[in-house]
C-alpha cells in the first residue's frame, strides 16, 4: 500500500520564480497535456510548481512501500479535478497517475507557497494531519532538515502527550524509503512525509498510525 507523501515549493525563491519559461525543464518534467495547461492559465508558475509537487508527494508515497519504483516526475501524471478557495489558500483536489496506480492528492496553494498531499485512499487524505511552517530566521539561518524534524516530532509529541525527548526519527541505512519514528526505542506504525524549500518546511503524517508497529500486524 503507498504510504504518505508531502511537498512545499516556496513560490518566491529566486530559483523558482521564471521556470515556466525554461522549455527543457518542461519537457523533461511534464506530459504534453500538463504543458498545455500551464501555458493557458494567467499564473503559470503557479501552476506549474503545484504540479511537481503533486508529483514529489505522489513519489514520496509510492516509493514508502517500493523504494525501487521510477521516480522520472513525466511519469507521474496529474489530473486536477476541482477547486476550492479557503480564506486566503485555494485548495485543488485531484489524482496522480503513477507506476504504481492512482493515488490521491491535494494541493493547497498560498500566495507564498504550494504544498501538496498524496495517499493511496481518499479516507487516509482526509486523516493527515499537515503543516508547513516558515523556517525560522528565514532562507539559510537555519538547517531545514532539522527544523522540519523538531515541527514534527513537536507535533506528535504534543499528541502522545509526552515528552518530545522520547521520540526520534531513523531512516533506513540506505536512505530508501520513508523516514519512522521511534517512541521510547520502540518503532511506530506511522510512517512521515518531511519535505522544505526556500523559506518553508512542511510534514505529514496519519496520526490513526501512531501506534507500535507490533500491533498492526
Amino acid at each position: 500500500m503507498p504510504g504518505v507523501g508531502n511537498d512545499v515549493v516556496d513560490l518566491k525563491d529566486p530559483e523558482n520564480i521564471g521556470k515556466s519559461r525554461d522549455d527543457r525543464f518542461l519537457g523533461r518534467v511534464f506530459t504534453a497535456g500538463e504543458r498545455a495547461l500551464i501555458a493557458s492559465v494567467p499564473s503559470p508558475d503557479t501552476l506549474l510548481w503545484s504540479l511537481w509537487a503533486a508529483k514529489e508527494a505522489a513519489y514520496k508515497a509510492v516509493s514508502s512501500a517500493d523504494p525501487a519504483v521510477c521516480s522520472i516526475p513525466h511519469r507521474y501524471r496529474v489530473v486536477l479535478e476541482a477547486e476550492d478557495a479557503t480564506r486566503k489558500i485555494v485548495r485543488l483536489a485531484g489524482k496522480v497517475i503513477t507506476p504504481r496506480g492512482e493515488l490521491v492528492l491535494e494541493v493547497a496553494v498560498s500566495a507564498d507557497w504550494v504544498h501538496a498531499l498524496a495517499a493511496g485512499a481518499e479516507e487516509a487524505l482526509k486523516r493527515l494531519c499537515r503543516r508547513v511552517k516558515r523556517l525560522e530566521g528565514g532562507k539559510g539561518a537555519v538547517n531545514p532538515s532539522a527544523f522540519v524534524r523538531g515541527a514534527l516530532l513537536r507535533e506528535i509529541a504534543r499528541r502522545l502527550d509526552c515528552p518530545v525527548g522520547d521520540l526520534s526519527i531513523v531512516k533506513n541505512p540506505d536512505g530508501l524509503g520513508a523516514p519512522r519514528v521511534l517512541f521510547r526505542g520502540e518503532l511506530l506504525a506511522a510512517e512521515v512525509s518531511l519535505s522544505h524549500d526556500g523559506r518553508f518546511a512542511a510534514f505529514a503524517f496519519d496520526p490513526a498510525t501512531l501506534i507500535p508497529a507490533d500491533c498492526t500486524g
